[in-house]
């Protein structure tokens, strides 16, 4: 019944339109949510819907996953392995720089007590 879903035209097409909608989903809590952890937390739904669509666009079904061994020993057959390790290097950056704004947020929070990035004004002329 639903054999054409299984097209490589019909599966990166999927996959486009659903990172699009991951990445505008944290574009519109980006630009409306003033709290900034709920901004550090759309940004980080932004970061996820990139990874998403450099790792499917980057795949290909008709290639095996990128192990030598006596079974398989001719590359021109595997995926790619350099997105996906890319990729891996880009979420543990992500995650760290996530992780160090937030514990920034919270410092910020203790010190003042705001969370509103409207009243953050202490960097003001």
């Amino acid at each position: 019944m639903f054999e054409f879903l299984n097209q490589p035209e019909v599966i990166k097409t999927i996959v486009t339109l659903g990172a699009m909608s991951l990445f505008f989903v944290g574009l519109f809590g980006l630009l409306t949510r003033k709290h900034i952890v709920k901004v550090f937390i759309s940004i980080a739904i932004m970061e996820s819907a990139i990874f998403l669509l450099f790792i499917g666009l980057s795949f290909n079904r008709e290639k095996v996953a990128p192990i030598i061994d006596a079974t398989q020993t001719q590359v021109a057959t595997m995926n790619d392995p350099i997105p996906q390790a890319m990729i891996l290097t880009a979420i543990v950056i992500g995650m760290a720089v996530l992780a160090l704004g937030v514990s920034f947020a919270i410092e910020y929070y203790k010190l003042t007590g705001k969370t509103e990035i409207d009243t953050m004004n202490e960097m003001r002329f």
